[in-house]
């Protein structure tokens, strides 16, 4: 059986780009060199990220959390406790 894997690296942003295309977003890149940042549209909602692939996380968080997509302070602390023990013994 093989497992699939896929990294976060320069050969998702295309697919990445294509998949919002999809998606019916609008893409664009804005500003240059280091300083870029991307812009997908769709409606009213504007998703701004570094790359694509960022881009197409937040698509995802907004369609599968909605508008109110932001933790709360518990789910916060949680994560924390979780990823970041050490951070929150205070």
């Amino acid at each position: 059986m093989v497992n699939e894997v896929i990294a976060a690296a320069g050969n998702t942003a295309v697919p990445a780009y294509l998949t919002l295309l999809k998606l019916g977003y609008t893409v664009d890149r804005a500003g240059k060199g280091d300083q870029e940042h991307w812009i997908a549209k769709k409606e009213t909602l504007h998703l701004v990220a570094d790359c694509p692939l960022e881009l197409l996380g937040l698509c995802l968080l907004r369609s599968e959390q909605g508008p109110h997509w932001q933790a709360t302070d518990r789910q916060i602390d949680e994560f924390m406790r979780q990823f970041y023990p050490t951070a929150s013994s205070t």
